[in-house]
Formats: C-alpha cells, sequence, structure tokens
C-alpha cells in the first residue's frame, strides 16, 4: 500500500522565490475590488493554474472521505487516512485521499480514481450520501473549490485483497485505517508526535467530536 520508502527522511533543502512565469500549478494574483463604502482595495492571492474548464463547479480538487466495516463487527467503521510530506509545512500530513479533477471528468470518477491510485482500494461512491457542497479550501488566500465525496471500500473483496498504490513519480503515501469513534483523539496524538494535521481531517475530527458532546443525533 505505501512506497516502502520511509517518508521520514523527507526533508527541506531551500526555499526561494519563484516567478509566476516559472510556475506551473500556482500564480501570485493581485486582486482589485470595491469594499461596501467605495473605496478600491488590493487582496494578494493564490491562482491556481490548472483548474479544466470542463470540471462540474469549477472544481479544482475532491477529497475522499472512505470508511469500511471491521469484518469481526460490522457496526465498528474505520476511516482511511494518509501520511505524505508536504514541503510547505515541511513535515509529514495526515490527510484525507484526495487529488485534481482532469479534463472531462466528474467529481466521483476522480474521486474514485485518486482513491485508487493513491491507496490501492478499489471504493464506491456511497449513494444517500454522495458528495458534499462545493467549498472553498481558503478563501482569504485562494480562490481553489474542492469537494468531499463520501465512499465505502469493501476490503472483503478481492480485489482489496492486497491493494498497491498507482503512485506518481515523487509520490510517497502511506495510507492507513483509523476508528472512526476515537479518530479525534487519534488526531490529537499524532498532532503531539509532530505530524501536520490538513485542516480538513482536523475540523471532519472536531465535527464529529462536537456532535458525540452535544449528543446530536
Amino acid at each position: 500500500m505505501s512506497s516502502g520508502t520511509d517518508p521520514s527522511a523527507a526533508r527541506i533543502v531551500s526555499v526561494k522565490p519563484l516567478e509566476n512565469k516559472d510556475a506551473r500549478w500556482l500564480n501570485l494574483v493581485q486582486i482589485e475590488y470595491l469594499t461596501p463604502d467605495g473605496q478600491t482595495r488590493q487582496w494578494e492571492a493564490i491562482h491556481r493554474t490548472t483548474t479544466p474548464k470542463s470540471s462540474p463547479g469549477g472544481v479544482d480538487s475532491v477529497h475522499i472521505i472512505a470508511v469500511r466495516s471491521c469484518s469481526s463487527d460490522p457496526s465498528r467503521k474505520e476511516i482511511l487516512l494518509e501520511k505524505q510530506f508536504r514541503p510547505p509545512a515541511g513535515k509529514i500530513c495526515i490527510e484525507f485521499p484526495a487529488g485534481l479533477v482532469d479534463p472531462n471528468e466528474s467529481i466521483e470518477t476522480c474521486a474514485l480514481r485518486e482513491l485508487r491510485e493513491e491507496t490501492g482500494y478499489v471504493g464506491e461512491v456511497m449513494g444517500k450520501v454522495g458528495g458534499s457542497m462545493v467549498m472553498f479550501g481558503s478563501p482569504a488566500s485562494s480562490a481553489a473549490k474542492t469537494v468531499f465525496i463520501h465512499a465505502t471500500i469493501d476490503t472483503g473483496k478481492p480485489e482489496n485483497q492486497t491493494p498497491v498504490a498507482e503512485l506518481e513519480d515523487g509520490e510517497f503515501i502511506e495510507p492507513f485505517w483509523v476508528p472512526l469513534a476515537s479518530l479525534h483523539s487519534q488526531i490529537r496524538r499524532l498532532a503531539e508526535e509532530g505530524f501536520a494535521i490538513d485542516s480538513k481531517v482536523g475540523i471532519y475530527a472536531e465535527g464529529l467530536e462536537m456532535g458525540r458532546t452535544l449528543n446530536v443525533a
């Protein structure tokens, strides 16, 4: 399931300014806008250059919330997470499986493709839940949009017995399962151990814990 390479061996070598003309994925832009009181102001933002024009709703990326039932106790659910070194954070990050939408690709197709490529698992989109609303990942700095796709993985199927990821060159991803009931405490433990926690994973865990605390059905 993983690359077989220790992700903790990754490290930052150097950081230097990058001109937009030399950037492949992102550009820095200046937005001029009018405030409610009529003043003209400027705002610096990041613009993703690879968003397909065919992408539904201008969605850049998809994040997959994939769960499985334990064979010994079907009522016990586990959620699939990943460990991956992220250079901007300078740390190994705890994330959901995710990826960018390809041209002429549906959101659901992208989700299942990325799930298979990054983890080796073959999943199915949950019929009653499906996808989330379109969300802005960091609206103060970027217009990039994402969608959460809810999926199930039947680990009893032959194709999921010995999953093998199809990682791209330079990708080193370690998938792992966490009991959904203890996700909040597990994420806190990982943060204390020095892992960077992707905000989407952290917010999801905090939401589950808040719902449990408030006894929200």
